[in-house]
């Protein structure tokens, strides 16, 4: 087949494809419009384009979600991708290479350099992805673009979900991926370059109105598994992954690149069985969201009510109008006994109750959002103990259990592979030692480091503390009960568990030193204490001595 028809083919079939991509996602873009509107009004552009700078939100009177999304954004942020903290580290599946010293020199070289590009200036990680985080606490879905910008550096970019489309491969992880987006003839001829272009993209160009040049196309980036990879192969044959951008309208193919890693790691925040898209902490509690923009609504009214009450009259014969601004002069209102002749209407009801129930709504929303996660975060622990802190850390740990292994599965993992494959192609990176290549290692794996790994190990410490307290009463029946306790080896860990700095941990040198240094002490006050008893003893004995030469 030449490449001409080998094009068409292709075009076809993936129009084809996003066609049946759209129907699909079409059933959730309701429920995505509306949370558009309650969770994030404040959100550019979306399914429903809006004019730059409007207003939005107006019919929004409850802003517990919108908190609520903020506040889920920093959370997760903050435990995921904690800024200033190395939050993951590379290593190999093999425990054993893993302990060589070129092994563990390349590895911390490797991690370091990962890090430094990761957050550049001019990647842009950190805005992207917040903005990735958002997207996923709003609508469960959130892909995130990694790419290279030769000679700058690593960039990312968070896709909004109005331009993107998802499909999964057998084991349901995301491995199909479809963006529509628009572009001016100009904006097109930079990217792309001129040779690139369809025909009615270069009239525009070389039109004499230099206003056909900003005209609009619609583009489809389309990136899927190539099926006719083979590794070690040269050229577009050697990558797992191909991308073809096309012009929609004119059904053209602009152009065809192939990747040695997918570009576009996909998370889905609550993943659903049979469901392509993910679920999100908003659509779970949409329901109660709406109730209580119903319940502000009722309770604005009824407040009203209460401190404007409409007014009621037997007869408005000699009242020709009433002044109910302050201060204000109303004739002809009071009779001759004095009595008033117009009256407040009773209203607004018991507003405590309507209070309550709004309350109890407003934490359905809040614990949707981890807030319980910012009370652990917050909250001061100077009256708790060690065991009360880290079981509190454990019991918090089983909420963001499921955010944790998504959030690293679908998200970070593929991304780090995605980073690494990049910066060591542009030998950012110095070459794997021989040891590791020998033992088929082709990347190395990263480990996580962060605020929700280790909340989920709060009950490796939290058990540790419970030991220690049972062997402490234990040991005023038997002392050597403590003897089963490696203090070495659980001290380090519980520290790491707490997120304590390295820093303030003494290293395997420094300790050894300060016990040696105990060691002498001891020693030499045993040998200053039994210093009396040791020359009572000489004297005895050289007495014993006299004795005897006298004898």
């Amino acid at each position: 087949m030449t490449d001409s028809l080998q094009n068409e083919t292709d075009v076809k079939t993936l129009l084809d494809h996003q066609r049946m991509m759209e129907g699909e996602r079409m059933l959730y873009e309701p429920l995505w419009r509306e949370l558009d509107e309650r969770v994030d009004p404040q959100a550019a552009g979306g399914f429903d384009k809006r004019t730059p700078g409007g207003d939005r939100g107006n019919g929004n009177f409850d802003a517990t979600a919108t908190t609520g999304l903020d506040n889920y954004t920093a959370a997760i942020a903050g435990l995921t991708i904690p800024t200033g903290q190395t939050w993951a580290s590379l290593t190999t599946p093999d425990k054993d290479l893993n302990k060589l010293p070129e092994v563990q020199r390349w590895l911390e070289h490797a991690n370091d350099r990962l890090f430094a590009c990761r957050y550049a200036p001019g990647a842009g990680f950190e805005v992207q992805a917040t903005a990735d985080i958002r997207q996923g606490g709003k609508y469960g879905t959130a892909p995130l673009w990694v790419d290279e910008v030769v000679g700058r550096g690593l960039f990312y970019r968070s896709i909004h979900m109005s331009e993107a489309w998802i499909d999964l491969d057998f084991t349901g992880r995301v491995d199909t991926f479809h963006r529509k987006y628009e572009l001016t003839a100009r904006q097109a001829a930079q990217k792309f370059g001129r040779d690139a272009l369809s025909d009615k993209m270069l009239c525009c160009l070389t039109d004499d109105n230099p206003a056909k040049q900003y005209e609009k196309f619609e583009f489809l980036h389309a990136v899927r598994p190539n099926g006719d990879y083979e590794y070690g192969a040269p050229a577009h044959l050697g990558m797992p992954d191909m991308g073809w951008t096309i012009a929609v309208d004119e059904k053209a193919l602009i152009r065809k690149l192939g990747y040695h890693s997918f570009p576009v790691p996909t998370s889905r925040t609550i993943v659903t069985p049979g469901a392509t898209y993910g679920r999100s902490p908003a659509m779970k509690v949409i329901g109660t969201i709406r109730v209580l923009q119903e319940i502000a609504k009722t309770m604005l009214r009824a407040a009203h009510k209460s401190v404007d009450p409409a007014l009621a009259f037997f007869d408005d014969g000699n009242i020709s109008r009433l002044a109910t601004k302050p201060g204000g002069f109303n004739p002809n209102l009071v009779d001759e006994m004095g009595n008033l002749l117009v009256h407040a209407i009773p209203g607004g009801g018991d507003l405590s109750w309507g209070l309550k129930v709004q309350e109890e709504e407003r934490q359905v929303v809040r614990d949707a959002f981890l807030e319980r996660i910012f009370q652990l975060l917050f909250d001061p622990t100077d009256r708790m103990t060690a065991t009360e802190v880290l079981e509190r850390a454990q019991k918090e740990g089983l909420l963001v259990g499921p955010y944790r292994a998504t959030q690293e599965t679908e998200k970070l993992a593929p991304m780090t592979t995605r980073e690494l494959d990049i910066l060591m192609r542009a030998r950012q990176i110095d070459p794997m030692p021989p040891v590791m290549r020998e033992a088929g290692v082709r990347q190395p794996v990263a480990e996580y480091q962060n605020g929700l790994a280790r909340m989920a190990r709060a009950e490796e410490a939290s058990g540790f503390m419970r030991l220690v307290e049972i062997t402490a009463q234990v040991s005023g029946f038997d002392p050597g009960a403590a003897d089963h306790i490696n203090f070495d080896r659980a001290v380090p860990g519980v520290a790491e568990v707490l997120s304590v700095r390295p820093s303030w941990l003494n290293s395997p040198d420094e300790v050894a030193a300060k016990r040696q240094q105990r060691e002498q002490a001891q020693a030499m006050q045993s040998l200053t204490e039994s210093a009396p008893a040791m020359a009572g003893a000489a004297l005895d004995l050289a007495k014993a001595n006299d004795v005897a030469a006298a004898a």
